[in-house]
């Protein structure tokens, strides 16, 4: 009896198991998409588990009224910096002014160059920065070196870095706006050492950032992000409202 009874259980867990995805086509943008995202309250959100067969519920997300943001790719000559940025194929233009230049092939999505002038800043990526890869599926791991060089308030930065980019759970995805089934999630941790040229001064800054997708979106479905430095610490928890072409 207690054999019958073991082996119906490993049958169930094997119908509803779900199968480990594979992804193509992650932030695989082109010119002409628009996303939209929803800022939401960051307090208690926790990442949740990571490995396989996960549901990770977020559907008790409290959004920030108003709190949008809005995604235009666009290309280079667009933008006042595309001699800067030769190298640069796509920009990510955000809706409160950001500019992300991305040098983007078949494979991958590297970061190249980051402008806000609310701040104002303007990063180059001597050695570029690996931030997506494609395809990735549960359990791959990859990790690559990166260099910048910046400026704020007459103050030169030279900074160098390593990002690790490791597909850790797969499941399903629960969010105020929907349920997602065969969602992988990818976990990105970047660890940057800042330079203060004028004074020969150093800061560590270390960011870890979660993302949910499935085969049906190029974007992330949620994007949860935590950066701490020497001298500050900050969070963000947004989804996915829209993504068109």
């Amino acid at each position: 009896m207690k054999k019958v009874i073991l082996t119906f259980v490993l049958c169930s867990t094997q119908f509803f198991s779900y199968a480990q995805p594979t992804l193509n086509n992650i932030e695989n943008f082109v010119v002409g998409m628009t996303l939209v995202f929803q800022e939401c309250d960051t307090s208690g959100v926790k990442v949740g588990k990571k490995g396989g067969n996960r549901i990770w519920d977020f559907s008790d997300l409290q959004s920030l009224n108003s709190k949008t943001i809005t995604e235009d790719m666009v290309l280079p000559d667009s933008t006042n910096y595309k001699d800067q940025f030769p190298t640069a194929n796509l920009v990510e233009k955000y809706s409160d002014g950001r500019l992300v230049f991305a040098e983007i092939n078949e494979n991958e999505n590297y970061l190249v160059g980051f402008v806000d002038n609310t701040i104002p800043i303007n990063m180059e990526y001597e050695r570029p920065m690996l931030f997506a890869k494609r395809p990735i599926h549960f359990s791959d791991s990859i990790s690559d070196t990166y260099t910048t060089k910046y400026n704020i308030k007459d103050l030169d930065f030279k900074g160098q870095g390593t990002v690790t980019i490791i597909a850790d759970g797969y499941g399903t995805l629960v969010l105020p706006n929907g349920k997602f089934e065969n969602v992988l999630r990818v976990k990105i941790t970047q660890q940057q050492k800042d330079t203060l040229v004028q004074y020969s001064t150093n800061t560590s800054t270390s960011t870890v950032t979660y993302v949910w997708f499935n085969d049906k979106y190029r974007s992330a479905l949620l994007k949860i992000s935590k950066t701490k430095s020497d001298y500050y610490s900050n969070k963000t928890v947004e989804y996915l409202l829209k993504e068109s072409n």
